[in-house]
């Protein structure tokens, strides 16, 4: 019974989703009849990097921004008049792979949390592919992961190594591990004094730890890291009741979901069934690809994974992944270094315009770049009077944002990012621009690797899109483009707290799939392609020469011998050094051959 003696607002039941991210927390509270945000509060989470490559949170930190989003929330729907007490359940939903470690006996965080994209775990990383002889998939065939920085068990294993107190926790049995769904619902639950530790099979899916068939943490792949299993939360589904909140003003309402951020919006945007991908552009970039009951082991760079499991006795459904580290971040790096000066109300939203100040040559590109089916200007990328006057392809610049590593599908950790054809003509924009391009060409990447692993399934013509960055109109339609495809993008910012707040109403027995279906999808915008194949490829070829040599970055060591022309050496020798073995092999036999004929017919 709720405080309005069992009768409910004109807004019925609801749903409050508590979201903590990357850069930011909300809590948005759903009217479950039609999913209508009733009111939601936001605060940005500051990111800690005392090294290059660090990205770290302090945990109680994290901790107060959910709970003040959570709190005032609630205190939104007292000034709108509605009765908190409609709220029948709250459902967690969180970024994937950030890894805390905190003293169960104390509450206090063992060490700071480590960020999904922190890259300081590369020495972890660098040791474990010398132990398998340098095979990035040996334990892919258990968990679905590649061997890679992200993922939790690699960070545990740094924090094991090189933070004083943390071992001693583990051997003592205080220590406690989780992704921050873990953290999150420990603390809403009671902390010290009645915490419950648990995580879902989404998140639980991303450690390296999980046994992916059976959905249990596997005591080999807890051995191969040597991480002791009973610091680790229990796995459970991702739509059932975990527990309660502790106290404040949601006291007694249960937590009836929990998600990673990712497999959220594959089930916020209703992509169901067997063949429905999604992508989610924020400030890194995943394409999910449900294959259902079926777990396929990519042998292209995709992991496995779970997609989500809609009860404790339902059928598990899995996913392809393809993951991108750096998108929206590299365009945010892009204009902080470059010094250009967005308009911040402006940053998100659906126009070109944000991206680009105003100009003449400025208005070409906006128009090249939103690929205008009737307009005469030339495909984006080919306007000359991008080219500062030098004529060509706006200065043929390439961005590949390797920043730590380039994931999906190379999974190649001592990548780096670059940035080729540069002149001096190339303008911000223009690099700006090239950013952009990036994003969709690794999509195309992840496609591609779609299309092999699964070469007897339809053939993608249709992708599902969300996030922050969708929101750029122009953005999504160049994704369009440059990939062949049709991209849906439903008008909701938060695909991810809607799938949230599906499996908790599936929990609590308020929603059905079908009512969800019926009263709670979003209207759908529609992009498809303007460009033809022949364009697509052309663009496409020239990034991948990019990414060659992004890849083979590290391939040269500072201790390699530089051979210069001119150093005193017979010049002539560098063309001989260039004749392939194999001819010298077999003209100097032939030559031999010759001789030995010679002297016996008397010649010699």
């Amino acid at each position: 019974m709720n405080g309005n003696g069992g009768h409910r607002s004109k807004f019925g039941s609801l749903i409050g989703v508590l979201y903590v991210g990357h850069t930011s927390c909300k809590c948005l509270i759903y009217a479950t009849r039609n999913a209508e945000v009733l009111t939601c509060h936001e605060s940005s989470l500051e990111p800690l990097s005392p090294q290059a490559g660090w990205v770290e949170f302090e945990p109680l930190a994290l901790w107060a921004t959910a709970r003040v989003c959570l709190e005032t929330a609630v205190q939104n729907l007292i000034i709108l008049d509605i009765n908190p007490h409609d709220i029948v359940a709250v459902g967690v939903c969180n970024q994937r792979e950030t890894t805390v470690l905190w003293d169960r006996t104390t509450g206090e965080p063992l060490c700071n949390a480590i960020g999904w994209c922190d890259t300081r775990t590369s020495s972890v990383v660098g040791s474990i592919l010398q132990r398998v002889r340098g095979k990035k998939h040996y334990l892919k065939s258990v968990c679905g992961l590649t061997v890679s920085n992200c993922f939790s068990a690699v960070k545990l294993r740094w924090m094991m190594e090189h933070v004083d107190g943390v071992q001693r926790a583990m051997d003592e049995g205080r220590a406690a591990f989780g992704t921050l769904d873990s953290w999150i619902i420990w603390m809403l639950t009671g902390g010290v004094e009645a915490g419950i530790h648990v995580t879902d099979v989404t998140n639980a899916s991303r450690t390296m730890l999980m046994n992916l068939e059976r959905r249990v943490w596997d005591e080999r792949l807890c051995r191969f890291f040597r991480i002791p299993s009973n610091i680790l939360p229990e796995i459970r589904s991702c739509s059932e009741v975990y527990g309660y909140i502790n106290e404040g003003p949601l006291s007694g309402t249960p937590i009836a979901s929990c998600l990673g951020d990712q497999q959220a919006a594959l089930l916020g945007q209703m992509c169901l069934g067997a063949g429905q991908a999604n992508c989610t552009i924020d400030e890194g970039m995943f394409v999910l690809f449900n294959t259902a009951r079926e777990i396929i082991d990519s042998d292209h760079g995709l992991l496995s994974t779970v997609a989500f499991q809609l009860g404790p006795r339902a059928d598990p459904h899995y996913a392809l992944e393809g993951a991108i580290a750096h998108a929206g971040s590299s365009i945010g790096w892009l204009k902080r270094t470059l010094a250009l000066d967005p308009v911040a109300s402006d940053a998100m939203n659906s126009s070109a315009s944000a991206l680009f100040p105003d100009g003449p040559a400025n208005t070409q590109l906006m128009a090249s770049f939103c690929s205008a089916v009737s307009s005469p200007v030339p495909p984006y990328g080919e306007t000359k009077t991008l080219a500062g006057g030098g004529g060509g392809q706006r200065g043929g610049v390439i961005f590949v944002p390797a920043f730590s590593g380039y994931y999906t599908p190379y999974w190649r950790y001592k990548a780096r990012g670059m940035m080729f054809g540069i002149t001096l003509q190339t303008t911000p924009q223009q690099i700006l621009a090239a950013a952009h391009e990036a994003i969709c060409h690794q999509v195309r990447e992840v496609l591609e690797s779609l299309a092999k692993d699964c070469p007897t399934w339809p053939r993608l013509t249709k992708l599902t899109v969300g996030g922050d960055l969708s929101e750029q109109r122009a953005l999504v339609q160049l994704l369009s483009d440059l990939n062949g495809v049709l991209v849906e993008r439903p008008q909701t910012s938060t695909p991810a707290c809607l799938g949230a707040m599906l499996a908790a109403g599936l929990a609590t027995e308020i929603l059905s799939i079908d009512q969800f279906r019926q009263n709670c999808v979003p209207p759908i915008d529609l992009f498809s392609t303007a460009f033809n194949s022949s364009q697509r490829d052309m663009k496409f070829r020239r990034w991948k020469m990019a990414v060659d040599r992004c890849l083979n970055f590290d391939s040269v060591s500072d201790s390699d011998p530089v051979k210069l022309i001119g150093d005193g050496r017979d010049p002539d020798s560098y063309v001989r050094c260039s004749i392939p073995g194999s001819v010298f092999i077999v003209s100097s036999f032939v030559l031999i051959v010759a001789a030995q004929l010679m002297k016996q017919h008397g010649f010699a």
